[in-house]
């Protein structure tokens, strides 16, 4: 009987925002994870990305798209589907190694400021202001089923901070967290993911750069003692000797004099940019991230 009365609705539209969130999801699930899960979440990750890229980005006039549904585009992009596309390229960047990604997110993140930057007041607006039926421009703060844009931006703003050191990221999110003043903790239930931006503000930076082939089992255990800690205010940079590491060197100047140690794959730990002794063992290599998570832990008492 079923079957002879009208099919419901299906909601069949793919939303730039929406596919950030899992890109990001699935990026650090293949950091995560483990042998074949982890190279199907990085894979699927991937997947997602170069669609969003291919059919909702116009690198021409370098904008991002809302929505897609059955070969067409419509809606310009908020500041939320910015915020949270950047967020995904930036943690497959961190995962996969591919400079592309690290490219693309800092397009991303230029073009959402230069739409919806409020340079009086600091943060960002929901919309771009180009509508004439949109009345009012808002700025959302609040953190509910999904985070806000203004939240998703600062974390990658500082992600941005520590994988590049400028400054200029820096200054927005003090900016932006200085909008809240002393109510931030008041208003902790409603922004949690702001609140864990400062919460990383107030963390040290630290950068955790691995040497190696790609795919080589050294490497791989390095990688697999990365994985195995809980480091939120760290990020991961993977560096392949040769043209990749001459690439990577001219965004990041400091993985240019990295090298791997008597041939081996090899981990720098990095503290605002200045570094431990390069290790190729992975027992050292845990010691000096405990010590890492020690000092973190220690800053934020």
């Amino acid at each position: 009987m079923r079957a002879l009365r009208s099919r419901p609705d299906r909601d069949e539209k793919i939303l730039a925002a929406w596919n950030g969130l899992m890109i990001a999801s699935l990026s650090r699930a293949g950091h995560v994870f483990a042998a074949q899960q982890g190279q199907r979440c990085t894979a699927a990750a991937v997947a997602a990305a170069s669609f969003v890229r291919e059919h909702l980005w116009d690198d021409d006039a370098a904008m991002l798209a809302r929505r897609y549904r059955n070969g067409a585009v419509s809606s310009s992009g908020y500041a939320e589907d910015y915020a949270c596309v950047i967020w995904g390229a930036l943690e497959l960047f961190q995962t996969t190694g591919e400079i592309e990604w690290f490219d693309w997110a800092t397009r991303l993140q230029e073009r959402q400021d230069e739409l919806f930057w409020d340079d009086k007041d600091g943060g960002w607006f929901a919309t771009t202001g180009g509508d004439p039926s949109i009345l009012l421009r808002v700025k959302e703060d609040y953190d509910g089923a999904e985070p806000s844009a203004g939240s998703v931006a600062v974390d990658n703003l500082m992600t941005l901070w520590h994988l590049t050191g400028n400054e200029a990221y820096l200054v927005k999110v003090e900016r932006v967290l200085s909008r809240f003043g002393n109510r931030l903790g008041q208003l902790a239930r409603v922004v949690p993911m702001m609140m864990a931006a400062l919460v990383r503000y107030h963390a040290i930076p630290t950068q955790v750069v691995l040497v190696g082939l790609r795919g080589a089992a050294d490497l791989k255990a390095l990688e697999r003692v990365v994985a195995d800690h809980y480091l939120p205010f760290s990020v991961r940079v993977i560096v392949t000797p040769g043209e990749q590491q001459e690439e990577l060197a001219r965004r990041l100047p400091y993985v240019k004099a990295m090298s791997m140690v008597t041939g081996v794959a090899t981990a720098y730990v990095c503290t605002k940019f200045s570094c431990r002794e390069p290790v190729t063992d992975t027992k050292l290599l845990q010691e000096q991230l405990r010590q890492i998570k020690q000092s973190n832990g220690a800053s934020l008492v």
